[in-house]
């Protein structure tokens, strides 16, 4: 059996306007974060990897006024249906949008297309690494009631993160609440470190 290991290559996952219909949203939805970070290596479905199953899966979210999807819709199927109730499941779970807004800037629902394609690796193709030293460093703040702010992220300590890590990763995230001494919930920074360097024998 293959590498259960997927390359999740997203086709046309840019924000693509639906057809015409009335009060269509002056101001589309659009990722918060990037798509590429809403599905991962470890996503793939069991039951088609095991049976070395490929496929692309259309889809069609429709997005709420706060920019939550409510709804997902496969609009042409992989073929497998694993790979079709994946596609949903995760979508449903990770993606979020801007707020919609029509020409009045009143918060409106929309509608957000795309196409992801499930791929297995070919076995004897090389693993990919980033250029090392590769150290993300995401510094942010967890409030007295779980919530994150005043997020950052650095890579290698001197060039500025991707702009949707901290989306990504931290802002929208309840983190376990922190306490002083005497148990009253405080503010409290912290830093997620990730990343891959050489190591010495």
């Amino acid at each position: 059996m293959k590498d259960a290991r997927i390359y999740l290559l997203f086709l046309s996952l840019l924000s693509v306007a639906a057809a015409p219909a009335p009060a269509e949203p002056k101001h589309r939805a659009t990722p918060l974060t990037s798509p590429g970070t809403w599905f991962t290596d470890d996503d793939y479905p069991m039951e088609a990897a095991r049976a070395e199953i490929e496929g692309t899966t259309a889809f069609r979210l429709e997005i709420d006024r706060a920019g939550m999807p409510q709804r997902c819709i496969v609009t042409i199927s992989s073929g497998s249906a694993s790979l079709d109730n994946a596609t949903c499941d995760k979508l449903m779970v990770r993606a979020r949008f801007t707020i919609p807004k029509d020409a009045r800037g009143r918060s409106v629902s929309d509608i957000y297309n795309g196409r992801i394609t499930w791929r297995l690796p070919d076995a004897d193709a090389p693993a990919q690494l980033p250029s090392i030293p590769h150290i993300m460093k995401v510094t942010f703040y967890v409030n007295p009631d779980g919530t994150t702010s005043d997020c950052s992220a650095t890579l290698n300590d001197v060039e500025p993160g991707p702009s949707e890590i901290c989306a990504a990763q931290v802002l929208g995230r309840h983190f376990p609440i922190q306490t002083d001494a005497s148990g009253k919930p405080v503010r409290q920074k912290l830093r997620m470190v990730m990343g891959i360097e050489k190591a010495s024998d």
